[in-house]
């Protein structure tokens, strides 16, 4: 009775989530064909340069406690990870505000990037404000299983994002309605979760803050802000990043085409990976927390997602090129082809990636920090490869298979790993 219990909770906690991601990512899929027809292939370049800053620095703002917040038993210990993570993220935010200040001042006018594209950057501290709040509020909901805040927060995210984007894109040209829609649709998503949650965790934590009444806490999860924060610094240079090693060889309607065909390839499968991924970090973290083996719950996650989505795999190999360029209008073709070249990767990253949140639960960031440093050398040497040659589309065949071999060796390690009986966790 207790078994069945559990797995009906574990589902009907997946499909609160999945019910708000797939409105949060349906919307801007579905208006994705009119954003396609406002900006163009180097304004998704642009956007693609501006992003990668705001995540990375948002993922330094929160020195990753923000993830830990779902593992502790007491909620003590999870307000005092909370309340660090919003206080440093404050900092972070002004440090990155003077950095803006002086590329404005200093940053010269012959540079890669344009006095248009510098001009944006004036974004990024207000990103990184609330990205980083968003997703220490948004660990708190998922802590105390009110999925349904997780879930309202995503689509006024997406409805704000894409609204913002499509009002914008048609009274300014350029790259700055999508930037602005980016920014503006955290803030708001940061709000709803806030004013659900104010009574519980209010701002209180912050501004009353003491590293003295924290500092055990923080001692106890030091390896979240020493090791976990390079290693998600890296997997988001892995994920967002490769943009900038793209410009130094490719042009921008390469780069802008790649950032099309990540993104929206990707989206979809987004909708799946965030839900079970969520909802799995939570239940495994609990699972582990009772002495209990979770490899059973990993290889039935893993299973059915194989089996649900494989022959869309297959299809989207053969038909990428032509959907893109029908849905999206001709310039996008090319984003289709080279999405049809980066399929292997982006869906063994859906079939493994509900499931890394192992590495943090049984405490092992260090080794996962060492398998990132090697995955970012992987892609690196693909694209280096492949523009030595001349040649962008074997540069992202590259990509492609490397990282599907990366996944299948990732997705080895983390059962191997997943053993309660075996791995010491945290002290």
């Amino acid at each position: 009775m207790g078994i069945r219990k559990n797995r009906s909770s574990f589902l009907t906690n997946i499909l609160t989530l999945f019910s708000g991601t797939v409105i949060a990512q349906a919307l801007p899929i579905l208006l994705s064909p009119i954003l396609s027809r406002m900006y163009t292939t180097q304004d998704f370049a642009v956007l693609a340069i501006i992003t990668p800053i705001i995540t990375i620095g948002a993922t330094l703002s929160t020195l990753r406690l923000d993830i830990a917040i779902v593992i502790p038993k007491e909620d003590n210990e999870a307000r005092n990870l909370l309340s660090t993570a919003l206080v440093f993220n404050l900092f972070i935010v002004l440090i990155s505000l003077l950095g803006v200040v002086a590329t404005q001042l200093f940053w010269p006018a012959d540079s890669m990037l344009s006095n248009s594209t510098k001009s944006l950057f004036w974004y990024i501290p207000v990103g990184i404000f609330a990205v980083g709040w968003y997703t220490t509020y948004n660990y708190w909901s998922t802590r105390n299983k009110t999925y349904k805040n997780n879930a309202a927060s995503k689509i006024v995210q997406a409805i704000v994002t894409i609204l913002t984007s499509i009002v914008f894109g048609y009274f300014i040209p350029g790259a700055e309605g999508l930037i602005l829609g980016f920014v503006a649709g955290y803030v708001l998503g940061l709000l709803v979760l806030f004013m659900r949650q104010r009574k519980d965790v209010p701002l209180s934590l912050v501004t009353r803050y003491s590293r003295a009444e924290s500092g055990q806490t923080i001692r106890k999860y030091r390896n979240f802000m020493y090791v976990n924060t390079p290693n998600a610094v890296l997997n988001v240079a892995i994920d967002q990043g490769l943009v900038y090693v793209l410009k130094i060889f490719f042009n921008n309607i390469i780069i802008g085409s790649f950032s099309f065909a990540y993104r929206y390839t990707k989206a979809p499968l987004t909708i799946i990976i965030s839900s079970v991924g969520q909802v799995f970090y939570e239940e495994a973290s609990k699972k582990a927390n009772e002495g209990k083996d979770i490899r059973p719950l990993m290889f039935k996650i893993q299973k059915n997602l194989f089996l649900f989505s494989f022959p869309f795999f297959i299809l989207g190999l053969i038909f990428a090129p032509d959907v893109f360029a029908f849905v999206f209008s001709d310039e996008y073709y090319q984003a289709g082809e080279i999405a049809a070249l980066l399929l292997p990767w982006i869906y063994s990253n859906f079939l493994v990636s509900p499931i890394s949140g192992i590495t943090l639960i049984f405490n092992k960031q260090k080794q996962s920090l060492l398998i990132s440093v090697a995955d970012l050398i992987l892609r690196v040497g693909c694209i280096v490869a492949g523009a030595v040659l001349g040649d962008w589309e074997l540069a992202f065949l590259l990509l492609g298979v490397v990282g599907a071999a990366f996944h299948i060796f990732a997705a080895w390690w983390y059962y191997r790993i997943a053993d309660p009986q075996k791995t010491i966790r945290y002290q």
